[in-house]
This record gives C-alpha cells, sequence and structure tokens, in this order.
C-alpha cells in the first residue's frame, strides 16, 4: 500500500518528475523501502500526528522520484543489439557533422549513475533520501521511526 497518492505527490510534494501513468508504482516501491527502514513501524504503527504523517509520505515522493531515476539511468546505460546484431553500449553523445558517436564506458557522473550499477551505492542514496524526512518523527506509539534498538 502506498502511503502517498499522485495527489499529494502533485499538490502537496510538487514532484513534476513522475508521471500520472507511472506514479503508481514509483510510490508503492517507494513505500515499500519505507517500511523497510523503519523496520515496518510505518505499516503498523503510521504516524497518527498530521505534521509526521506528511513527513513520511514526503519522504515516499523523494523515494519514488530517486527510484524512478535510478531506473531510468540503469534503461540508459543498458547494452543493446543494433539492427545487425551487434552489441552495442549505450550512447554517452553523437555528433552530426563527419559523424561521431561515443558510446558509454561506465556510469560515474552522478548518484544516480553510481546507483544504477551499484546497488549498494542505491541502498545508501535511498536510505539517506529516508533520512532526511524521518529522522525524528515518532509513530503512532511514540518510537520514532529509523530507531534500530531494542525495547
Amino acid at each position: 500500500m502506498a502511503y502517498a497518492d499522485y495527489s499529494f505527490y502533485t499538490d502537496t510534494y510538487h514532484g513534476d518528475t513522475l508521471t500520472s501513468e507511472n506514479a503508481a508504482k514509483w510510490l508503492d516501491r517507494a513505500s515499500e523501502f519505507v517500511d523497510a527502514v523503519t523496520f515496518r513501524r510505518t505499516e503498523h504503527t503510521f504516524p497518527t500526528n498530521e505534521a509526521d504523517a506528511v513527513k513520511v509520505k514526503k519522504a515516499v515522493c523523494a523515494i519514488a522520484e530517486a527510484q524512478y531515476q535510478i531506473d531510468a539511468q540503469v534503461r540508459a546505460t543498458q547494452a543493446g543489439v543494433d539492427k545487425q546484431g551487434n552489441l552495442r553500449t549505450a550512447v554517452a553523445s553523437m555528433s552530426s557533422g563527419r559523424e561521431s558517436v561515443s558510446y558509454m564506458q561506465n556510469a560515474n557522473g552522478s548518484a544516480y549513475a553510481r546507483a544504477a550499477t551499484d546497488t549498494e551505492a542505491a541502498r545508501r542514496l535511498l536510505a539517506d533520501i529516508a533520512a532526511q524526512y524521518l529522522a525524528g518523527v515518532p509513530d503512532s506509539e511514540g518510537v520514532f521511526l529509523l530507531y534500530a534498538g531494542v525495547g
């Protein structure tokens, strides 16, 4: 179950990366990530305080955008097969005069590019985004969502 919907994403979070067609997919995946980093507290004891609930929803929106960007980067850097059946890496740049094509060698340019090629980098990026929104936010029982301790 997604904690934020497209209406919240556009009207409150003011997001413009996701579309009405793909938002449900990414908001649902981001909600699952938030469930994981909060040790399922959001699933069982979602914050009842409105301001805290909005922070959770904004975290979901930010994570959804990042997951979307990582996925777009993965798709852009994937190798493909041309019409002749030759394996081609992703195009990095093209020129028209005297035709020049450069192919992607690696993806070290941005955080999304690193996350697209390194699952640990992706996890860290998404966890950092979650922490920006969820640090200090309690669940409905007063336990901080990111608290990993016992009792």
